[in-house]
């Protein structure tokens, strides 16, 4: 029996992304630690290959993430565009063939919790669902079930959606006819965000993702933090020590009269 070939996924960031750059690469290379049906990896460039821009039409930057696969000769199965401007009518994501394009575009505060780095895994699953799916007949779909290939006319609303980190049964059913039995297995596993863990547990992916890359998705948006911002978590994070060598001083103090009392009477 021939061995399993994972399918290459190449991740580009088509413009200087709003976020920490590093913490997404770190988040998604982790696929490749949990699943076995595909292989993630980031080309490396020279610069960033387009303009931030918006989109009437979403096949206007599939077209130049095509263009861009050809000019760098750029190997791989499927490829993923990550932007800052906006597509079509304020849609997530729009995928055709093996090309995707994913926008990061007014997910801002007011669509936070969950952060934008929980976005974009989101909806790199459900665009692998739809490039992987060669009938061309899976597709989002109403109404809301919580799946992650739920269409939300509302940005918003897609914040039921990534928290469930769900696929609803009729998709299930659909990417085991039509991809096979084990994409069910490695869609699920990357969609349910179980793998994160939690961020106070040491050894986790959330708790590696904020020792490595001070992104916290237990608060942070994961978009660029201001100057302010960085100083108030510097100042939190300094107070916090503060407090602990206050405290270990107070108990220190506290335990040398003790000895001292004990000795005197002795």
């Amino acid at each position: 029996m021939a061995a399993f070939t994972r399918k290459k996924v190449s991740v580009v960031f088509l413009n200087k992304p709003n976020f920490e750059e590093l913490a997404l690469k770190f988040l998604v290379l982790n696929f490749n630690k949990i699943q076995q049906c595909f292989e993630f990896e980031f080309p490396e460039f020279d610069d960033y290959p387009m303009e931030t821009e918006d989109y009437v039409k979403a096949g206007i930057p599939i077209a130049k993430l095509v263009n861009i696969v050809e000019e760098k000769d750029l190997d791989g199965d499927y490829f993923i565009g990550i932007i800052g401007g906006s597509i079509g009518q304020n849609w997530f994501w729009a995928a055709s063939a093996n090309f995707a394009i994913i926008t990061t575009a007014d997910w801002n505060k007011m669509f936070t919790p969950p952060s934008v780095l929980e976005y974009i895994i989101h909806c790199i699953v459900a665009v692998l669902i739809i490039m992987s799916d060669k009938t061309n007949t899976l597709h989002s779909h109403h109404p809301t079930r919580g799946c992650c290939l739920d269409y939300t006319y509302l940005k918003e609303e897609d914040k039921v959606d990534i928290a469930l980190g769900y696929i609803c049964s009729d998709c299930k059913a659909k990417i085991r006819e039509r991809i096979g039995d084990n994409y069910v297995e490695c869609f699920e596993k990357m969609n349910n965000r179980e793998w994160l863990g939690e961020v106070g547990q040491k050894g986790t992916t959330a708790h590696d993702l904020k020792k490595y890359f001070k992104v916290d998705l237990s608060k942070d948006t994961g978009f660029y933090k201001t100057r302010g911002d960085k100083i108030k978590e510097y100042l939190l994070e300094l107070s916090k020590e503060i407090t602990s060598l206050t405290i270990a001083a107070l108990v220190g103090a506290i335990l040398g009269l003790i000895i001292g009392l004990t000795l005197g009477k002795g």
